[in-house]
C-alpha cells in the first residue's frame, strides 16, 4: 500500500515538470539597413557573379518566410 501511494506522489511531481520545446527554426540573424545596402552594392559591383546573387534572393524568401511564420 505504501509502494502504491509512493508511486502515484512520484507520478504526480513527474507531471508538474515543465516541457521544454526546441525551436524548428533557427534565430534570424538582423542586419541593418546599412548593411543590406552595402551588401547590395558589393553583389552590383561584381557582374561575373551569377549564382550568387540567386542564392541572396532564396535566402532573402526564406528569411521573410521564417519572420511571418514566426508571427
Amino acid at each position: 500500500m505504501k509502494l502504491v501511494v509512493l508511486c502515484v506522489a512520484l507520478l504526480s511531481l513527474v507531471g508538474c515538470t515543465p516541457t521544454r520545446y526546441k525551436p524548428l527554426c533557427p534565430p534570424l540573424v538582423h542586419y541593418t539597413t546599412q548593411e543590406q545596402k552595402q551588401a547590395a552594392d558589393e553583389l552590383r559591383t561584381h557582374p561575373d557573379l551569377h549564382e550568387l546573387p540567386v542564392m541572396m534572393r532564396d535566402y532573402g524568401n526564406e528569411r521573410r518566410e521564417m519572420r511571418t511564420s514566426t508571427r
